[in-house]
């Protein structure tokens, strides 16, 4: 089984890549100087580097701190270059083919409610489902006039990302099709489940091969696994047999790991900015666009692992590195849902005019969605909803 790791991000590096001992030194600075950082941020001299490293170990009270400064100030006239590259970029995520097979052509998928969930919840999670790949054409709008802003764009734009990633396999592309919805209110199971009963518990859908059976755990239920390694895992019980995705609300057991960017996350301070009105050291935070921190942090990692079991069900898809830890096509881009992205930062997103909620694509029923970045077959690129 696949599992989405919880990914908080690592600090935002300012030092140049091409020089170590100098990216180590200021790795160091960054967390107790805060002028020095912001010099470094701006220029890529490595004298300029070096001095900056030099001062900040020497800093005190004392005549000689004094001197330090004014150094420095020279040196940022003298080498006043502004560093275009000075923060360290990540090659490409290439998504490797491993000549295995992929959910193609008619996917049903059934859902399994686990625990108390209200309609409204429910309502969420099945508009997202049938926005995938909605029947006939999408509406087009005309206007006359000035021209306003672009609309946002469709769950079912986001998808053709999959569906570009299924037809490199030589397949037809999938339609995701919401075959039922199950409830199980009372728990049958209990309120603690090990991996291998929320498979049993998939199993039940009878979902047909090909299909995806969708099991989502209410908010007080605890699963093996949830918060301390993952959000969401998918996998499969025979090759060739159905997928399934299990995903839990993480509202009240690790909403900062699980439930993040609607709830400020765990550990991820550096480099990040809070949103007005909101304070603590988890990075920027959005308002959920349907109310709810819970489900639609869960619809985040609904979306990944649909994406996974589609594009890699059986372990042989598309993903880079291990097979036993494969990074796949929504875990390559972590924590980006917008331009600008960074580590405690999700991007600039589009706002709801009304309730100020952040989201970045539109779904059924006029309904509003955060999804993942997803890496482009082609260029390997993060395909950003803007």
């Amino acid at each position: 089984m696949h599992a989405l790791p919880c990914l908080l991000g690592s600090p935002r590096s300012t030092a140049r890549a091409s020089n170590n001992d100098t990216q180590h030194v200021t790795n160091a600075i960054i967390h107790t100087h805060p002028i020095y950082t912001y010099i470094l941020s701006l220029h890529c001299n490595p004298c300029l580097s070096l001095t900056v490293a030099y001062c900040s170990a020497m800093e005190n009270p004392g005549s000689f701190g004094a001197g330090c400064r004014l150094l420095l100030a020279l040196l940022v006239i003298a080498f006043a270059r502004p560093c275009h590259s000075s923060l360290y970029h990540l090659p490409p995520p290439v998504m490797i083919y491993h000549a295995g097979a992929v959910l193609d052509g008619a996917v049903p998928v059934s859902v399994l409610y686990y625990g108390a969930f209200s309609p409204h919840q429910k309502a969420i999670v099945a508009d997202f489902l049938l926005s995938l790949s909605p029947r006939g054409r999408q509406p087009q709008h005309h206007w006359f006039g000035a021209p306003g802003p672009a609309p946002a764009p469709s769950v079912a734009r986001w998808w053709e990302t999959v569906d570009r990633y299924v037809r490199k396999a030589d397949r037809d592309p999938p339609r995701v099709l919401l075959a039922s919805q199950v409830h199980d209110e009372a728990c049958s199971l209990g309120k603690t489940l090990s991996r291998l009963q929320v498979e049993r518990l998939a199993v039940r859908l009878g979902v047909a091969p090909g299909g995806v059976a969708v099991v989502l755990t209410a908010a007080d239920v605890a699963v093996e696994g949830q918060c301390s390694s993952a959000c969401g895992a998918h996998g499969a019980s025979a090759p060739g047999g159905a997928a399934h995705v299990w995903v839990g609300n993480a509202a009240v057991q690790c909403p900062g790991r699980c439930a993040w960017p609607f709830h400020p996350a765990e550990g991820a301070a550096y480099g990040a900015r809070h949103a007005p009105g909101r304070s603590g050291r988890g990075g920027e935070t959005l308002r959920a666009p349907n109310g709810d921190v819970g489900v639609d942090g869960m619809l985040v990692n609904l979306a990944a692992m649909l994406a996974g079991a589609v594009t890699n069900p059986y372990g042989h898809g598309f993903f880079q590195g291990d097979p036993g830890a494969p990074v796949e096509v929504a875990a390559a881009c972590p924590g980006v849902y917008g331009r600008g992205a960074y580590p405690g930062y999700p991007g600039a997103v589009r706002l709801d005019t009304v309730t100020g909620a952040g989201y970045n694509v539109v779904g059924r029923n006029g309904r509003k969605y955060l999804v993942p970045a997803l890496v482009d077959p082609d260029n390997y690129s993060c395909i950003i909803m803007s």
